[in-house]
């Protein structure tokens, strides 16, 4: 069996006593009664002194028990009967002081102002009174004995007062650490629900671009086998071969999507490597057998951008592609990019067509908008709109990064 000293069992005791302050309070109450019991006069009926004695103990440790519930009323009820015990005992007892820094205590922890220090006050001046009234055994006694007393007596009720005040202030930083742990886990489930929003939305925007390149880009593959079985026979596997690559690549690349919705650990999830602006080239010469005639033209060093930047760059620049062939099939279409020492611009620019198509009433501009957001994510801009030079459709942004 542990020792009542032991630290677990102390954990045990502070643990208990703070989720139920009750009893607590019911063994203070407990405590108060026996040393009133041991105290001068005794409990008893036999006098009227003794009753009243007897009735102000029980009384006392009855309104403490409320002291937590009813601090004002338990308050109250304890100082009309240490008034009591001042007109009928007439005399100074230890069970009355301890009392009265029981008030001095419970005043600072659980009233508030002004109730605490209108509380406080009358405590003082109600012992204060009593030191100076209560009759002494050696009558004539020297006034300045008394004031020593009194002295005292305050003194040991600004310690009860400044005990209450500690406990009080510590009681309301743990309240407050409480709230800020409580407001901390509150805003760092809300930044884990927006960090799971914002990967959900970048990997719809993936999806978009992948699956919106590579199924336009199969469909005017497959329309354009028919041209070339027509016009180069020899070149028909080659398209066909092609349309096949772009199948499974398009396959693999929603697999590693899913799978990175599938799983809760990051580093399980298949990682395949992101394109940059350096694999622009294989992305136009994937369209190489489509009616588009596609140009390149680079200025700058590719392997300088960033891999971020870089990503945001070839989707922006595929999704462009897919748009002008989707909307303007058969048009020629030039690419620019150029590269600074801390920013690339890209210029995806396509020729008026005669087969030119509208997009379809109430389908919204999502290829856009995520274009658009990938260029703000990096501080860049990014705009779309007809050409007034040609008539057709440009694309232009700006992609920006930090020196390391």
């Amino acid at each position: 069996m542990e020792p009542f000293t032991a630290p677990a069992t102390r954990e045990r005791l502070r643990t208990v006593w703070q989720e139920r302050p009750w009893i607590a309070d019911i063994v203070l109450a407990a405590l108060v009664g026996v040393l009133g019991a041991i105290s001068r006069p005794t409990l008893s009926f036999a006098t009227p002194e003794q009753v009243a004695y007897s009735f102000v103990v029980f009384g006392c440790s009855i309104a403490l028990i409320f002291r937590r519930l009813r601090p004002r009323l338990a308050l109250a009820v304890v100082g009309v009967l240490l008034f009591v015990h001042l007109v009928v005992v007439q005399e100074l007892t230890v069970f009355a002081g301890a009392v009265c820094l029981i008030g001095a205590y419970t005043t600072q922890t659980r009233l508030l102002p002004p109730w605490r220090w209108g509380y406080a006050a009358v405590i003082y001046v109600g012992a204060g009174v009593a030191v100076l009234t209560v009759p002494t055994p050696a009558p004539g006694t020297d006034w300045k004995v008394r004031l020593v007393i009194s002295a005292a007596a305050a003194a040991l009720i600004t310690v009860a007062v400044l005990a209450g005040i500690v406990r009080r202030n510590r009681k309301a930083r743990y309240e407050d650490a409480l709230e800020r742990a409580a407001a901390l886990e509150a805003r760092q489930a809300v930044e884990r629900r927006l960090a799971a929003v914002e990967e959900r939305t970048r990997i719809a925007r993936e999806m978009h671009d992948v699956l919106g390149h590579s199924l336009n880009t199969i469909a005017i593959q497959a329309e354009g086998v028919r041209y070339v079985v027509r016009t180069d026979p020899q070149r028909t596997d080659q398209v066909l071969a092609d349309i096949g690559r772009l199948s499974r690549t398009a396959v693999d690349d929603v697999r590693d999507l899913i799978s990175v919705l599938a799983t809760d650990d990051e580093g399980k999830a298949p990682v395949r490597p992101t394109p940059t602006l350096r694999d622009v080239r294989e992305l136009i010469s994937d369209l190489q057998y489509t009616r588009a005639a596609i140009r390149l033209h680079v200025e700058g060093d590719l392997t300088s951008i960033p891999d971020q930047v870089g990503l945001a760059g070839y989707r922006i620049v595929q999704e462009s592609l897919t748009n002008a062939l989707k909307y303007a099939d058969g048009a020629a279409v030039s690419v620019r990019i150029l590269v600074h020492d801390d920013s690339v611009e890209l210029t995806v620019l396509n020729a008026a067509s005669g087969e030119r198509r509208t997009r379809p009433r109430g389908v919204s501009h999502h290829g856009i908008i995520g274009m658009q957001e990938r260029a703000r994510a990096l501080g860049g801009t990014l705009t779309a709109g007809p050409d007034p030079n040609t008539g057709g459709w440009v694309v232009a942004a700006s992609l920006p990064w930090r020196q390391s």
